[in-house]
């Protein structure tokens, strides 16, 4: 087998997927024909620098869509290469308009898993063909600015959904997302076997950061959040970046107010904001998805991908 094959582990598509692809494209191309034996699947494993049951799992998917077949000491062997060289005028049309669409990509100097990755992406947004996912938050502006975001990074249609504005039997979906700060009231409002709930880590801005640590040392700072367990969250973050004259105030009155200099609020609330403003200062908190929850939800995304496409092929 002449041909090369490449993967990579910090793409988001697995790695026996990957094989899978490559081999389909060399038998399309013609560089692999029909009779070829392809190498062991611990050899190319060894290759690879892979297990060879990853290897194992991708001739087991090429056997089950045609193109190769098990011939006792010979191994596995291409047999379908004259049928998937007959493809339609719209798939070589494809192929041209991709090829040309890689070209600039690349000119632009993205890698070859990047461009793969915004592929598969823009096609599962197109086609609508990827899982249903959701975003749960307390807060409009919050929920449908962390569902943008995290539609950008997973390459799936986001729904923002806000807490104590809808029923549960109205929430289709297969993924639901929302922060540890809501993660047990999502879980008791979503109960079901076909909906996963998954909380995100957020952390505060780096904007916020920065208002905060200009607070003079001496003034005390009051959080007032939705609930106690926020609050002490908040208060947990501001301690690691070094505030620690911080309490957690139980109402907005004067006698809550009272030695308060500074009140920490969630960025998205003016109406709170402006019953304070005029009393102290007020730092809105910003937060920011963090980089490993959105890793994490990407493989989540990628395996229900996955999942689906199995299931739609076993169904067909």
């Amino acid at each position: 087998m002449s041909a090369t094959i490449r993967v990579s582990q910090k793409s988001d598509i697995p790695i026996y997927r990957q094989i899978v692809m490559q081999l389909t494209f060399m038998i399309e191309m013609g560089q692999l024909v029909d009779g070829e034996r392809l190498p062991g699947s611990r050899m190319l494993g060894d290759n690879l620098g892979i297990n060879r049951n990853t290897v194992a799992h991708a001739y087991g998917e090429l056997r089950r869509l045609g193109l190769v077949e098990a011939r006792g000491r010979n191994g596995m062997v291409v047999v379908g290469g004259a049928q998937a060289r007959t493809t339609s005028a719209a798939r070589d049309r494809a192929r041209d308009l991709l090829a040309a669409a890689a070209r600039e990509c690349v000119e632009l100097g993205l890698t070859p898993s990047e461009i793969q990755e915004l592929v598969t992406n823009l096609a599962v947004l197109t086609a609508g063909t990827g899982p249903t996912v959701a975003f749960v938050e307390c807060n409009a502006d919050r929920a449908t600015s962390f569902a943008r975001e995290i539609e950008r990074e997973v390459g799936v249609p986001v729904r923002p959904l806000v807490l104590g504005e809808f029923e549960a039997a109205q929430v289709q979906a297969e993924l639901v997302l929302t922060t540890f700060f809501h993660l047990a009231e999502v879980r008791g409002l979503l109960r079901g076997p076909s909906t996963d709930v998954v909380a995100l880590v957020v952390g505060p801005h780096i904007q916020t950061l920065v208002e905060i640590a200009s607070v003079p040392k001496g003034q005390r700072v009051g959080i007032r959040y939705h609930t106690e367990e926020q609050a002490a969250s908040v208060r947990d973050s501001l301690a690691q970046a070094g505030v620690t004259n911080v309490e957690v105030l139980d109402g907005t009155g004067p006698e809550h107010l009272s030695g308060i200099e500074v009140v920490v609020i969630p960025s998205g609330m003016p109406e709170l904001k402006q019953l304070l403003q005029d009393r102290v200062r007020v730092i809105e908190f910003g937060n920011v998805l963090d980089a490993a929850s959105l890793r994490m939800v990407r493989d989540v995304v990628s395996e229900l991908r996955v999942s689906a496409g199995q299931a739609g092929r076993g169904g067909s």
